[in-house]
């Protein structure tokens, strides 16, 4: 991992090393990460819930939407927003997971940003 420059965080990660299946978390600048590559896209949010600090990269992926396996609170790993069984927003109040932006360097490694 190389070190944050100009607001940016090298992972030292390529896409072709991620599992759609599994997160991958990460420490970061910001604190833990993880990576999930959801329809071929590369998305970084907080890896623990803010309820409780469950591990959220350990819990059930379906969609897009990660379930927390300590109390089944589920965020869309696309925007970080809380979600209810039906995709639905949980709306004002519910607190978002952190994000944080990803592209990719020219050397083909995913490189995040604070969103």
């Amino acid at each position: 991992m190389a070190p944050v420059n100009d607001g940016n965080f090298d992972t030292g990660i390529s896409v072709t090393e991620l599992d759609p299946e599994r997160p991958r978390p990460l420490e970061t600048p910001w604190g833990t990460m993880a990576l999930y590559l959801v329809a071929g896209r590369v998305h970084c949010v907080q890896a623990f819930c803010p309820h409780l600090e469950g591990p959220l990269f350990e819990g059930s992926l379906a969609s897009g939407v990660i379930t927390c396996p300590w109390h089944g609170w589920r965020f869309d790993v696309t925007t970080g927003e809380r979600v209810d069984l039906f995709r639905v927003p949980f709306g004002e109040g519910a607190k978002p997971l952190a994000r944080c932006e990803v592209d990719v360097s020219p050397s083909g490694k995913l490189v995040l940003r604070r969103a």
